[in-house]
């Protein structure tokens, strides 16, 4: 499988990308320091603690291949806690290798011979004016991904996994187009307006977008237009089996329940606070 940073960078260059909207609406609000509408915030909703109280975000490795099962880490708004870094910048990275010479650059290390694994596969940063945790793919091995719970509003530039499919949405005013690049749909393009909502995507005959993936439920997810255009895992009442799954190229706040895939390892993240004497 191509490296999806490339196949973005070369599909922002198509003919779908608007003169008039050179920067899409991800690039200009899904950053860590000025975001203030979080995309994913519908999926998991959350009281968090106020000022004074520590946010601690806990990764449990909930399913691998190579890694020991069960596995927590938990990070604090310095970084790891215990970690070998000891640099307190409030980022934690995550890789197949500990060191690049004398210098330790990975807090998390992820097993090298891990298929999708990359040498820096995520960071997660702490942003202090927000008070939350965010996690952004860094651009080597296979990609991070993040399992989508409820409505997520889409973004050009959007990717999303499900089966063997990868889909990139572009949205050029109010008119959606989604183009698969790997899996059964490669290189097919679909356009829909407001009026084709709801569009169902899965195995059945009755699907807009019909996909014979044995990696899909019948009804695998659905986007529908209300004042904008949202995605949804399942078929409106109950999610599907496997999960769809959104590509971390920007930094998403990581939420708690949130489950993380990184190369063969599921990561889940357990966000709460936790009153401690100092911050390490």
């Amino acid at each position: 499988m191509q490296r999806l940073h490339k196949l973005i960078t070369l599909l922002k260059q198509c003919c779908f990308t608007s003169p008039e909207n050179p920067k899409s609406d991800l690039e200009k609000t899904n950053q860590t320091t000025e975001a203030k509408e979080n995309p994913l915030s519908t999926s998991f909703q959350k009281t968090y603690p106020p000022v004074g109280e520590i946010l601690k975000l806990t990764l449990k490795v909930q399913e691998t291949v190579l890694m020991e099962p069960d596995t927590k880490y938990e990070i604090l708004p310095s970084g790891l806690k215990n970690g070998k870094r000891n640099v307190k910048d409030g980022c934690v990275y995550a890789g197949s290798i500990e060191k690049f010479g004398r210098l330790v650059i990975n807090d998390i290390i992820l097993p090298y011979n891990e298929k999708g694994t990359g040498k820096r596969q995520f960071m997660i940063q702490y942003n202090k004016e927000q008070k939350k945790y965010f996690i952004k793919d860094m651009g080597e091995g296979l990609g991070t991904f993040i399992r989508i719970d409820g409505p997520i509003k889409l973004y050009d530039s959007y990717v999303f996994v499900y089966g063997d499919c990868h889909m990139v949405v572009y949205i050029i005013n109010q008119t959606l187009k989604l183009k698969f690049i790997e899996g059964p749909k490669a290189d097919s393009i679909y356009e829909f307006n407001p009026d084709d909502s709801p569009i169902k995507i899965g195995r059945m005959d009755d699907c807009q977008i019909k996909i014979e993936d044995s990696g899909l439920s019948r009804y695998h997810c659905m986007v529908y237009y209300d004042k904008y255009w949202i995605l949804k895992d399942g078929d409106g009442n109950k999610n599907s089996t496997n999960g769809t799954w959104i590509f971390a190229e920007k930094f998403f706040e990581i939420l708690d329940g949130m489950m993380i895939r990184a190369g063969e390892t599921l990561f889940k993240a357990q966000v709460n606070s936790d009153m401690i004497d100092s911050i390490e």
